[in-house]
Parts: structure tokens; C-alpha cells; sequence
């Protein structure tokens, strides 16, 4: 495109140019010109005293401006505009329900509840579940070997599974946790060697921060905000898993990582979910019931037929 700066370009005849639109910088003009230029409307990008112009031949005039006008209204909201995620509903209840059952597990596993050693039947036991026992993925998110390790993984646990809820909704948060920490605590078995024996939420807390990273990056990618914005998410989980993820004599580095993989993929997919959804009090209270239907379960099956 030309630019010509000794003269004025719009003062051109109506037989020659016509001016269709004008701004104060060029990028607008060019981003009409190549609009008409896909419509098969030659057009020029002129500096002149009032400007920056876009000019087409007087005979197109009144087609360019016709296309330009149907162009705009058809991008008038792009690119959508940033807004916040959903609010959800349930976040107590969820927080409080997460807390109960892992003090419940607790008191029953100290207390050798039905007389079962609880830990034996429910740790996450690499050569047990590659045997079969899959419930023992679920089973082992819900021990604990000392109340330090267990108010750890409540405090953790409950912030970040909250900050979840808030935007999503208690049930449907909790219930992409135990998918997140579920797919991690099998992964971490079958990555390490079969006499590796493992328990604690620490892989849920670090499956909702892969959530929230996975939701977070999703919904600044949908809005196209800018590109250091949509890997915040991802630094953010980074330092929080370099802060929190690798220390400690015991810590279960592996399951941390897994749980925090599995969280992001499962999070962009949580992103999609229908805002209405997140408030709808129903769906809710379903997502939840089915986060401890399969807790129940799991534990049924492992006094049942663990061993």
C-alpha cells in the first residue's frame, strides 16, 4: 500500500479516489483495506492533512462502504471482553463435606474401625493396584499417617478446593478434585516401582490447583487476552508446586507432579461448563452425591474384598 506524504490524497476528484474511511493511524485503514481486499475492492492507505485514509476507485465508493458497515457490525463485540468466571454455589458445603470425610477416615483408620487395618486395605499400593485394586486410588486420598499430615492436606486441601467451588460450584469442584487426584494417584503407581506404597489428599490439593490453572488459561484463551496473561495461570501453579510440591523428607513428589498434570487438561474442560450450571443448586448437589457414592464405594470394596 502507498503512502504519500507531499500531497493530500483526499483532495482527489470524485472521478479518480474516494475517500471511505479515516483515522488517526494507520493499523485501522489496513485492517479495512484487507477486508475489502478479500470482497475483491482494490484500495489505497493514504497519509494525508486529517490523517490516515483508506481510499477506493469513486466507481466502488459506495460498495467499499457497504462491506466496511457489514464488517463492523458483525465484529462490533470481538473480541468478547474479559469477564470473571461464574460464581458457584455450594462452596461451604463442599469445603465442609471434603473435611468430614477425611476426618472420618482418620478416627477410623487410627481407631482400626470393624476391626480392618484401614491403612493396609486403602493405601495407594503399586503392586496391589496394578493387581487390580483400583478403589485403593480413591481409598489412599482419604489417609492420613499423623494429624500434622492431615490438618496439612484439610488446610490446603479446603482453600484451594474453595477457590474451585467459587467459580464452579462445591459439587462439581470436588468431583473434578477426586477425577484430577484419582488419574494421578493411578498414574504415580504405574510410573514407580510396584513397592511403592503412598496415601494422603496432597494429590487432590494438587489436582485442584491443576484445575485451577486448566480453567483459568482456558477462559483467558476463549476472551484473547494477552499472551502474557494466559500463561500467568500457568506460572502461578509452578511456583506454588516448586513452593509447596517438593519439600518435606516423605513428600510424594510424583503424585504431587501427576495430580497437577491430570488437573490442567481436566480444568480447560471444566471451563466449558455451562455457567448455569455452576448456580444450578441441582446439578450440584448430583456432582456431589457422586463424589461420595464413590468414596463409599471405594472403601466398600476394599474391606470387602482387599486385601
Amino acid at each position: 500500500m502507498d503512502v504519500d506524504q507531499d500531497e493530500d490524497p483526499f483532495a482527489a476528484g470524485p472521478e479518480r479516489l474516494a475517500l471511505v474511511f479515516r483515522a488517526h493511524s494507520r493499523r485501522p485503514c489496513d485492517e479495512r483495506a484487507f477486508v475489502l481486499r478479500a470482497r475483491g475492492i482494490d484500495s489505497l492507505v493514504r497519509l494525508g492533512e486529517g490523517g490516515w485514509g483508506l481510499l477506493v476507485h469513486a466507481t466502488r465508493a459506495a460498495e467499499a462502504e457497504r462491506e466496511l458497515l457489514l464488517w463492523e457490525e458483525e465484529n462490533r463485540d470481538w473480541p468478547p471482553r474479559e469477564t470473571l468466571p461464574p460464581k458457584g454455589i455450594g462452596v461451604l458445603e463442599g469445603a465442609a463435606l471434603y473435611a468430614a470425610v477425611l476426618v472420618l477416615a482418620y478416627v477410623c483408620s487410627v481407631g482400626a474401625a470393624f476391626g480392618r487395618d484401614w491403612s493396609a486395605r486403602g493405601a495407594s499400593d503399586g503392586a496391589a493396584i496394578r493387581a487390580g485394586e483400583l478403589w485403593r486410588t480413591v481409598t489412599a486420598l482419604t489417609l492420613h499417617t499423623g494429624p500434622p499430615h492431615l490438618i496439612s492436606n484439610l488446610a490446603f486441601g479446603m482453600f484451594f478446593g474453595s477457590l474451585l467451588a467459587f467459580s464452579y460450584g462445591g459439587g462439581t469442584a470436588w468431583l473434578a478434585t477426586l477425577a484430577a487426584a484419582v488419574l494421578g494417584t493411578l498414574t504415580n503407581a504405574l510410573l514407580l516401582s510396584p513397592e511403592h506404597v503412598s496415601v494422603g489428599a496432597s494429590t487432590g490439593v494438587f489436582g485442584s490447583i491443576g484445575l485451577l490453572v486448566g480453567s483459568e488459561w482456558r477462559r483467558r484463551w476463549l476472551v484473547r487476552t494477552t499472551l502474557l496473561r494466559r500463561l500467568a495461570p500457568f506460572l502461578i501453579g509452578l511456583v506454588l508446586f516448586s513452593e509447596f510440591g517438593v519439600g518435606g523428607e516423605r513428600t510424594d513428589l510424583t503424585a504431587h507432579l501427576t495430580g497437577l498434570l491430570w488437573g490442567v487438561p481436566l480444568g480447560a474442560l471444566l471451563a466449558h461448563l455451562p455457567a448455569r450450571w455452576c448456580r444450578d443448586r441441582t446439578v450440584q448437589i448430583a456432582a456431589g452425591a457422586l463424589t461420595l457414592t464413590a468414596v463409599v464405594l471405594a472403601w466398600s470394596l476394599a474391606m470387602l474384598i482387599g486385601t
